[in-house]
C-alpha cells in the first residue's frame, strides 16, 4: 500500500507543481534570464531544506494560511488533544487556520503538523462538538500523515504555491461577484476558452507560445484537482480504517454522516467493517489467551 500511495501522490503533485511553476514564470516574466535561473535555484534549495524536515513550522504557517493557537484556543483544544494522544494519534504541532474554509475541520500539512479550522474551536467552546468529535477529526488528519508519504509534502507545496495562491484569489473574486449570473458558467466553460485560444494562437499572425501556454493552464485546471481528489480518496480510505481500529468508529461515522449525508453509504460501510474486524481480532486473541491459561 505504501508503494501505491507514493505513486498516486506523485501523480497528484506533479500537475499542481507544473501549474505553480508556470504561474511563477509568468509572474516573474519581468526578470532577466539570470534572474529566472536564480529564482529557480533558490526555490530548489529551499525545497531540499523542506524535504529534509527543516523549517516546517514557518512553512506550515505560510502554505496553510495558519497561525499558532492563542492560549484560549489551546485550552479549548486540550481535552481533544489529550484523547488523541491517548489513542496514539496526537499531532506534534497544531495550528489554527486564519479564516474558515470549505475543507475538512482538520487537515495535515508537512510531517508533524495539523491545521484546524476556527469553526472547530468555536464548536468545542460552544459545546456543539465534543472532545471525542474533535479528537476523531484531528486523529484522522494524523492518520492521513502516517498513511500517505508526507516527507516531501511541504516541498511539493512550495512548487505549487503560486498556483494555490492564484486559486485562492480567484475563489475570493468569484465569491465577491457571485451575484453575476454568468460567472460560474464561464468557469465551467473554460475549456472552450482554452480551445479558442490555442486555435487562434496557431493561426497566421497569432502567437503559438501564448496559445500553447493558455491551453496548458486550462488543462492543468482540470488535471490538478482531479489528481488531488484521487489521492485524497486513497488516503481517506486508509485513514478511516486506522481511526476505526483505534476505537473512534462511532464518532467518525457521525462526522461522515453529517458531512456527506446519503453519499456516505460506502464510506460508512468501510468504517464499520474495519471496526468489526478489529473487534473480532481482539475477541479471538482474548479467547486464545483464556485457552492457554486453562
Amino acid at each position: 500500500m505504501r508503494t501505491s500511495t507514493k505513486v498516486i501522490r506523485l501523480c497528484a503533485v506533479l500537475p499542481a507543481g507544473l501549474a505553480g511553476s508556470f504561474v511563477a514564470v509568468m509572474g516573474l516574466g519581468f526578470l532577466s534570464g539570470a534572474g529566472l535561473v536564480f529564482a529557480f535555484v533558490g526555490t530548489l534549495l529551499v525545497s531540499i531544506v523542506l524535504a529534509c524536515g527543516r523549517w516546517e513550522a514557518p512553512a506550515a504557517r505560510v502554505f496553510g494560511f495558519a497561525r499558532s493557537p492563542r492560549p484560549g484556543q489551546r485550552a479549548v483544544l486540550e481535552p481533544a488533544l489529550a484523547l488523541a494522544e491517548k489513542i496514539g494519534l496526537a499531532p506534534i504541532r497544531v495550528l489554527v487556520r486564519l479564516t474558515d474554509t470549505e475543507g475538512l475541520p482538520a487537515t495535515p500539512i508537512g510531517r508533524r503538523t495539523v491545521i484546524v479550522e476556527p469553526w472547530l474551536v468555536e464548536g468545542l467552546y460552544q459545546r456543539r462538538l465534543t472532545a471525542a468529535d474533535a479528537a476523531t477529526v484531528i486523529g484522522h488528519a494524523v492518520a492521513s500523515q502516517r498513511v500517505g508519504p508526507s516527507r516531501f509534502d511541504l516541498a511539493a507545496r512550495l512548487w505549487a504555491f503560486p498556483w494555490t495562491l492564484l486559486l485562492v484569489v480567484t475563489r475570493r473574486i468569484a465569491r465577491t461577484f457571485s451575484w453575476v449570473p454568468a460567472g460560474e458558467l464561464a468557469w465551467h466553460l473554460r475549456i472552450v476558452v482554452g480551445a479558442v485560444a490555442v486555435y487562434q494562437g496557431f493561426q497566421p499572425g497569432g502567437s503559438p507560445e501564448f496559445g500553447a501556454a493558455t491551453g496548458a493552464v486550462v488543462a492543468l485546471t482540470y488535471m490538478a484537482p482531479a489528481a488531488d481528489r484521487a489521492w485524497r480518496v486513497v488516503v481517506e480510505r486508509e485513514a478511516d480504517r486506522f481511526v476505526a481500529q483505534r476505537g473512534l468508529a462511532g464518532s467518525l461515522i457521525h462526522f461522515v454522516h453529517w458531512r456527506h449525508g446519503t453519499a456516505s453509504l460506502e464510506r460508512v460501510h468501510g468504517i464499520r467493517t474495519a471496526a468489526t474486524e478489529t473487534t473480532d481480532g481482539r475477541t479471538q486473541e482474548t479467547g486464545a489467551a483464556a485457552g492457554l491459561r486453562l
